[in-house]
């Protein structure tokens, strides 16, 4: 990729102006420009990349997206199919914060008896205007973990995402809901790219950078639902839409914190999510995952167990169809005494769909008496998806015990033959099969009707009337 095309979506310009439209501190600035300087130092991931492994990423150029400025309008409420399916499944909500893209809107709603409480559930840009101090120490510390161009890419360019704190001894049941809701008619705003001809306008995709940050303080307990939406559009032939994703948790100690995450794109997107948890002493995180949908997902999940008696709970579902393509990699990172991680997968493919999952159990020499265990289980469908299972174990203390399985199967005809000769369809028998298949994983999830929320997701994708965002 030449320098000149490096500038289309991300140059020292850019971030200075998105600083400029948001009014962000010095230190906030100085942070992004640093991370604009360390992306361009950084090389491109490839196909042959380890963690990037079958993942088509050559393809996409950079130089052709430009991104997304902030959203100004506030609105009172967003409806979106997506969002208005978990409403009906969660029930009451602790609170709601919506970014629709599509329609340069915003909406954030949350109950006033918890901000009296002292929880705060915010816009990030507002939340830098009253927590600076705190955000900066959040932002700017130098962390162990995954650090490539599209984290740097992020780092430069977020543009906006949210803040979550609950504080000390606060225990809160209902879910918190986070959705952004991702741009259509690239055409018309890759237009406006700065520089572009337009004969060249249409060639433009948009990149939309979330982020996420959720701090759970000593004994708290918070619920929180993350999804990631997006619209059939008509965009131009082989134009992308980038959302590069990232979430940063950190439970201080004895706090416990569930996350849901649902995306469900359309094949337009290619969707770069990196999740990053640092779990503190008697700590449990349970993450959720489900990727039903999107051109490709890349997906990083990391979670750092930092003290005795840290406990990572990561569950994945992944339903494909069509030529989509899933890379899933988890990281459990042990690194201290007595600490757990259970990291459970099942991927369902169909047609022509692809998947790769990479779990590793690192185990830092001073991390005696490790429990961890990860699995990962595959159904193909179709005659040509194709599925890959790469777990692997880093070990460097001798009390522990770590293990792992995986399988790949096609799905069994027998079972299939005999839901038909009971009178159900194909497609009723693949229902029935996959979401079988992923009840085991859906049922261990703590939030009240997200295993409902998820079965009827993947349900509907099977029957071909998968949820979108839209109005």
């Amino acid at each position: 990729m030449s320098d000149s095309k490096q500038g289309n979506t991300i140059a020292r310009e850019e971030v200075e102006n998105l600083c400029r439209i948001n009014g962000e501190p010095t230190w906030l600035k100085d942070n992004r420009l640093a991370g604009w300087e360390a992306y361009l130092q950084c090389p491109m991931p490839t196909g042959k990349t380890e963690d990037w492994r079958t993942t088509i990423v050559d393809t996409l150029d950079l130089s052709e997206l430009t991104a997304v400025e902030p959203i100004a309008k506030a609105t009172k409420e967003i409806t979106l199919e997506l969002l208005t399916s978990a409403k009906a499944n969660l029930g009451d909500l602790a609170g709601v914060y919506v970014e629709d893209y599509a329609t340069g809107s915003k909406s954030h709603n949350v109950d006033k008896a918890l901000t009296d409480k002292g929880v705060v559930f915010a816009p990030l840009k507002t939340a830098l205007e009253q927590h600076s101090d705190v955000l900066k120490g959040l932002i700017t510390t130098e962390r162990a973990g995954l650090k490539d161009k599209f984290t740097l890419m992020n780092q430069a360019l977020w543009t906006d995402g949210l803040y979550l704190r609950v504080p000390k001894n606060t225990t809160i049941d209902l879910p918190f809901v986070f959705m952004v809701n991702l741009p259509v008619k690239a055409k018309e705003a890759a237009a406006k790219a700065e520089g572009a001809a337009d004969s060249e306008a249409e060639k433009f995709g948009q990149a939309v950078f979330p982020k996420v940050i959720l701090v759970a303080e000593e004994n708290s307990k918070v619920n929180f639902v993350t999804m990631i939406g997006s619209q059939e559009s008509a965009q131009a032939e082989g134009q992308i839409t980038l959302a590069n994703a990232a979430i940063e948790l950190h439970l201080e100690a004895g706090a416990n914190v569930s996350v849901a995450e649902v995306s469900n794109m359309g094949e337009e997107v290619f969707l770069v999510n990196r999740i990053k948890a640092f779990i503190g002493k008697d700590a449990t995180l349970d993450y959720t995952t489900a990727g039903l949908g999107a051109k490709q997902i890349k997906a990083d999940i990391e979670t750092i167990l930092t003290a005795p008696g840290a406990t990572a709970r990561v569950n994945g579902v992944v339903l494909g169809d069509s030529d989509e393509h899933f890379a899933y990699n988890t990281i459990a990172d042990h690194t201290a005494t007595d600490t757990n991680s259970n990291i459970v997968f099942r991927v369902a493919l169909k047609d022509e769909s692809t998947s790769i999952y990479q779990g590793i159990i690192k185990v830092e020499k001073i991390a005696q008496r490790t429990d961890s265990y990860q699995s990962n289980k595959n159904l193909l469908l179709g005659t040509e998806a194709r599925a890959d299972s790469i777990p692997k174990l880093e070990i460097l203390a001798d009390d522990v015990k770590c293990s792992h399985g995986a399988t790949v199967g096609p799905v069994d005809k027998e079972q299939l033959f005999y839901l038909n000769s009971r009178g159900l369809t194909l497609i009723q028998a693949e229902e029935m099969i996959v979401t079988g298949f992923f009840q085991q994983v859906l049922d261990t999830i703590p939030i009240t009707g997200v295993a409902q929320w998820m079965s009827k997701l993947v349900a509907d994708k099977i029957r071909g009337t998968k949820a979108e965002a839209s109005d």
